[in-house]
C-alpha cells in the first residue's frame, strides 16, 4: 500500500492514459461506423437506381417476381406501394414488420438515406402514386463496435501493463533516487551529514546521488573538522586567566569564556547573541567598548569594582583585512587586583622602611652631633646620650636583621635546613632568652612540653617562629599577665600554641597582623622596640614548612595564636 501512495503519480498517468484511450476509442468507433455507413450508402443508392429503372409494372405476379429477384440478386429488402392501386408488395419475413410499419409512415422521405434498426433505407418514386423503398440488409455495426471496445480494453490492458512496467522502471531508475536525493538533500540542510543514499541506481540520477553523498562526506568533513576546531577554541578561551568577549560590528555578543563572566560577575545565560550594554552592567566597561567602536581605534583603562577588584580592560576593534572596515571589537580584561595589592605592599613597604630606619639614624646622628659640638654636656649628659645611640643602634640593627630575615624566606629558591630534635630543647633555648624580659614585667611565663616530643623541621627557623610569638605577648601583655607556650602532637603534626591575657587585638584587624610593618596601636608598637616585622616572619616561616597559622584574639581579653606544621 506504502508503494502505490508513493507511486500515485504513476497511476495517476496510467488512469488519464486510459482515459485518453477510451476517448481514443469511441471517436475512432463512430468514425468506423461512418466509414461502414457511408460505403453502404453508396452501394445502397447505385443498387436502388439500377433496380428503380428495371422494374415496370406489367402484372403482380410478375413484379412480385422481379422483386424477390433483385432481393437474392443484390441481398436487399424491397417493398413497393401503389397509392392509385392500393398494392403493397415486399420481400420483408414477418419478423421485419416493425421496419415495414415505419415504411408506410416515412415514404414522404422520398431521395433520402435513413438508418432504421441498423439498415439503410431509401425510397424512389417509379410513377405517380407509385413508391419503391429499399432496405439494406443489416449493417454490422453492433459487432464492430463489440470488436472495437474489445480491442479497446485489450489495447488499454496492454497500454496499462506497458506503462506500469515502464513506471515502475521509470520510478525506480528516476523518480525514486530523485525523492531520495530531495530527502537525504533536505537531512543535509537539517544538520545530519552522516545522510546517505544507499540505493545504487544507474545513469544520471547513480552520479546525482554519488554527488550528493560526496557532497554529505564532505560537509560531515568539514563539520568534524570546524568542531574539532571550534572545541579546541572554546577549550583554549575558556582555561585562559584573562578574560575574553568579542562583539560584532552591531554590537552583538559573539563569544566570551568564564573568566571575564566571572571578573564582571555575569550570569552566564543568557549572553551570546545579546546586545552587550544589555548583559554587561558595569559603565566604565560599556564606555570603553563604545569609544573603541565609534574611534575605532584601541583603548585602554583600569577598572575598580564594587568589591574592590581591579580589573584592566584592552579594547581593540577587528578590521577586515581587505575593505579595512571595522567588523567589531575583541576586549580582553585581566584581573590585576594582586598586582595593585603588591603595588601597594611595596610602596607601603618603602614608606615603612624609610620611616622605621629614619627614627633611630636621626636619633643617633642628633645625638652624635651635640656630642661633637658642644663640649660643655657633662659626663652624666653625655652618657645617656650614648645609651640612646646604642639602644637605637641596636634597634636598628634588629630591622635590619629582620629585614634580611623576611628576604631571604621570600625568595623561591630558599631551602630549609630540615633536621630532628626535642621540644625541650626548642624550649630551654627560648626560655634562656624571654625570662629576663618576663621578670621585668613580672609576666607569668608556663611551658607545656612533652619532653620527649620530637620535631622534624628546620631548627633556628622554628626557633625564630616561637621567639617572635613570645616576645609579642611579652610587649602586648600588661605587667602581672600570663603567658603559656604549648607544644604537643596533633596527629600526623606538630602544634605550637602561645596564648596571652593582653591587650587583645580587634577582629577587624586580624586579616592584616601578617602584614610587614603591620601595627596595631603604631605608637605603642615603636615605644616597645618593635620593628612590626615579627608576625610576617612568623607567616612565612609556617609557609616554608607548608604549615597552617591561626589566630583568637578579642580586645582586653588576650590572645591566642596556633601554628600546625606538618611532620613528614
Amino acid at each position: 500500500m506504502k508503494n502505490i501512495i508513493e507511486k500515485r503519480t504513476i497511476i495517476l498517468y496510467i488512469i488519464l492514459s486510459i482515459l485518453f484511450i477510451v476517448v481514443i476509442g469511441a471517436i475512432f468507433n463512430q468514425i468506423a461506423k461512418h466509414y461502414v455507413i457511408s460505403s453502404y450508402e453508396g452501394q445502397l443508392q447505385s443498387n436502388g437506381e439500377y433496380i428503380s429503372d428495371q422494374l415496370e409494372m406489367t402484372s403482380i405476379e410478375a413484379f412480385q417476381h422481379d422483386l424477390v429477384f433483385y432481393h437474392e440478386q443484390f441481398n436487399v429488402d424491397l417493398f413497393y406501394e401503389s397509392e392509385v392501386e392500393e398494392q403493397l408488395l415486399h420481400t420483408f419475413n414477418t419478423t421485419e414488420l416493425n421496419v415495414l410499419r415505419h415504411l408506410r409512415g416515412n415514404l414522404e422521405y422520398v431521395g433520402e438515406i435513413e438508418l432504421i434498426e441498423d439498415r439503410l433505407i431509401t425510397t424512389y418514386q417509379l410513377e405517380d402514386g407509385e413508391f419503391l423503398t429499399i432496405a439494406t440488409e443489416r449493417l454490422p455495426l453492433a459487432a464492430l463496435s463489440t470488436t472495437i471496445w474489445w480491442g479497446v480494453f485489450f489495447f488499454s490492458l496492454f497500454a496499462t501493463v506497458l506503462l506500469w512496467s515502464f513506471g515502475n522502471r521509470l520510478y525506480d531508475s528516476y523518480v525514486k533516487p530523485v525523492i531520495k536525493a530531495t530527502e537525504t538533500s533536505k537531512e543535509l540542510v537539517d544538520g545530519n551529514y552522516q545522510a546517505r543514499i544507499h540505493d545504487a541506481p544507474y545513469g544520471i540520477a547513480a552520479s546525482l546521488s554519488q554527488s550528493i553523498n560526496r557532497l554529505g562526506r564532505y560537509l560531515e568533513y568539514i563539520t568534524s573538522k570546524y568542531e574539532n576546531q571550534n572545541s579546541r577554541l572554546k577549550t583554549v578561551v575558556n582555561n585562559m586567566e584573562s578574560g575574553a568577549l568579542l562583539i560584532n560590528e552591531k554590537g552583538v555578543t559573539r563569544l566570551v569564556n568564564e573568566s571575564f563572566l566571572q571578573q564582571f560577575s555575569i550570569e552566564k545565560t543568557p549572553f551570546i547573541g545579546e546586545i552587550y550594554y544589555e548583559v554587561v552592567e558595569q559603565d566604565e566597561l560599556n564606555g570603553v567598548i563604545q569609544e573603541a567602536i565609534f574611534t575605532e581605534t584601541k583603548q585602554h583603562q583600569s577598572i575598580e569594582l564594587k568589591d574592590g577588584r581591579f580589573i584592566e580592560v584592552f579594547v581593540a576593534p577587528i578590521k577586515d583585512q581587505e575593505s579595512h572596515q571595522a567588523r567589531g571589537v575583541v576586549v580582553v580584561s585581566h584581573d590585576i587586583t594582586d598586582l595593585k595589592r603588591l603595588e601597594r605592599v611595596r610602596k607601603d613597604f618603602v614608606a615603612n622602611v624609610s620611616h622605621e630606619l629614619r627614627t633611630p639614624i636621626t636619633s643617633i646622628q642628633g645625638f652624635a652631633e651635640t656630642l661633637l659640638e658642644d663640649d660643655s654636656i657633662d659626663e652624666d649628659k653625655q652618657k645617656q646620650f650614648l645609651k640612646i645611640m646604642k639602644k637605637e643602634s641596636k634597634r636598628l640593627n634588629i630591622l635590619v636583621q629582620d629585614l634580611l630575615d623576611l628576604s631571604v624566606l621570600e625568595k623561591d629558591e630558599y631551602e630549609l635546613k630540615l633536621s630532628t630534635f626535642t621540644a625541650s630543647k626548642l624550649v630551654n633555648d627560648i626560655k634562656a632568652i624571654v625570662d629576663q624580659p618576663a621578670e621585668e614585667k613580672s609576666l607569668n611565663l608556663v611551658f607545656n612540653v612533652e619532653g620527649d616530643l620530637q620535631i622534624h623541621a628546620d631548627y633556628y627557623r622554628l626557633y625564630q617562629l616561637a621567639l617572635n610569638l613570645i616576645s609579642n605577648s611579652i610587649q602586648y601583655t600588661n605587667e602581672g599577665g600570663d603567658i603559656t607556650l604549648t607544644i604537643e602532637k596533633d596527629g600526623d603534626n606538630v602544634l605550637i600554641e602561645v596564648q596571652d591575657n593582653g591587650i587583645g587585638i580587634a577582629e577587624k584587624f586580624h586579616n592584616r597582623i601578617f602584614e610587614r610593618f603591620y601595627r596595631v596601636d603604631k605608637a605603642r608598637s615603636r615605644h616597645s622596640g618593635g620593628t612590626g616585622l615579627g608576625l610576617s616572619i612568623v607567616r612565612h616561616i609556617t609557609e616554608a614548612h607548608d604549615g597552617q597559622i591561626q589566630i583568637e584574639s578579642r580586645e582586653e581579653e588576650g590572645t591566642t595564636i596556633k601554628v600546625t606544621l606538618p611532620q613528614k
